[in-house]
């Protein structure tokens, strides 16, 4: 067995493949998310550790949903492939860049407003 596959603890003893791209999918959607954090962290913490992560939010989300879509695409079809992990970082991928592409809209109107 290599160490794509694993073994469910079913009746039956299904054999169930993980797809990497869907583990890639899903790890780049939640470091995206959590991502989104870092900038609320103490003021101890240095403003390169805060910041710096920002930058890299929306292209770690789109990561995320093309890796996704990808698994998705290549598990149609295979009933051995369980495609959580690719819907979840779908999800958390598209989750991170709609709040970030959300927040700097807010901030343009915010500053349009306070400079007329």
């Amino acid at each position: 067995m290599s160490s794509v596959e694993q073994t469910a603890g079913s009746r039956e003893g299904l054999t169930v493949r993980q797809q990497p791209w869907g583990t890639t999918s899903f790890v780049l959607g939640a470091a995206a998310v959590a991502m989104m954090v870092c900038p609320f962290l103490p003021a101890w913490v240095p403003n390169g550790v805060r910041f710096f992560p920002v930058y890299f939010i929306v292209p770690a989300g789109i990561g995320a949903v093309v890796c996704g879509l990808v698994a998705l695409r290549r598990a149609r079809g295979q009933e051995e492939v369980t495609p959580s992990r690719a819907r979840a970082g779908v999800a958390l991928g598209t989750t991170a860049v709609v709040l970030s592409l959300a927040v700097i809209v807010w901030a343009i109107w915010v500053l349009n407003q306070a400079y007329p």
